[in-house]
């Protein structure tokens, strides 16, 4: 079974050749839009690929429904978002790599469920992100940061008194990509975690000027990726495949996941 790789940073095709070979290219149409196009790597001899997904997880580009349910159509059951963040604390700067393992929703205009019809979308946020997969980059990447992540919507920044108030909450990290497709994820029983780069300093710190920690962040980050796919357990030990049980025995979603409302 393939993994789907939500990209959302520009990175060059070259810098993911060690995925293997692009084998296939789709557009997948769902009822909440299409998404798209996807490209398939495959190392040669292998027997699972990586689907890639430049992916803005802004409202005004793909609904996250519509990529979640293009990766579920596709036989995908793991998703790593790799996101460019802003560091709140004030001890991160550009060029750390962090592993969000908590969130805070500030999302407004955002879908909030697949079921807004039968609720079958009351699952546990405990633990939020797939602990399988936030084990695996623990494991390949031990330098990155255990951070509380603070999902929020573009196009515009956080002023600096908004910033300070996130601090307050907990909050460490501010990015778009991961909520809330990190709980809609739950809902199609999908494994969902994330690599953060801290690409920029929230807006009552100086801004930080850039001199190559970012490529240098993703580059590691990348390099990273096959051992973190080695290191899944097969098949999924965290659970997040089963979340929709007790609703199927109830009745209340059907066997066809693409019936589910």
């Amino acid at each position: 079974m393939p993994h789907l790789l939500i990209l959302a940073l520009p990175i060059p095709p070259r810098s993911l050749e060690k995925l293997g070979d692009i084998t296939e290219e789709q557009v997948v149409r769902s009822p909440f839009g299409d998404v798209g196009p996807l490209a398939r790597r495959q190392q040669p001899g292998a027997s699972t690929g990586v689907w890639i997904l430049p992916y803005f997880g802004s409202p005004t580009h793909t609904d996250p429904r519509a990529t979640l349910w293009a990766a579920k159509d596709l036989g995908v059951q793991r998703i790593l978002a790799i996101e460019g963040m802003v560091g709140l604390a004030h001890d991160l700067t550009r060029g750390d790599i962090v592993l969000p393992t908590d969130y805070i929703d500030w999302t407004k205009h955002q879908p909030a469920t697949f079921f807004e019809k039968t609720g079958a979308g009351y699952i546990s946020q405990k633990p939020p992100f797939c602990p399988d997969i936030s084990a695996a980059i623990r494991g390949q990447l031990p330098q990155a940061r255990p951070v509380i992540y603070l999902g929020a919507e573009g196009p515009r920044h956080e002023t600096a008194a908004e910033a300070r108030m996130f601090q307050q909450w907990g909050a460490q990290v501010r990015g778009l990509n991961l909520v809330p497709e990190t709980y809609l994820a739950k809902e199609l029983e999908l494994c969902f975690a994330a690599i953060g780069l801290i690409t920029a300093h929230g807006a009552d710190r100086e801004r930080a000027y850039g001199k190559g920690e970012v490529r240098r962040a993703t580059r590691e980050a990348l390099e990273a990726l096959p051992a973190i796919f080695a290191a899944l357990p097969h098949p999924p030990a965290c659970g997040c495949n089963h979340l929709q049980d007790r609703a199927r025995q109830r009745g209340v979603l059907p066997k066809d996941w693409r019936k589910w409302q």
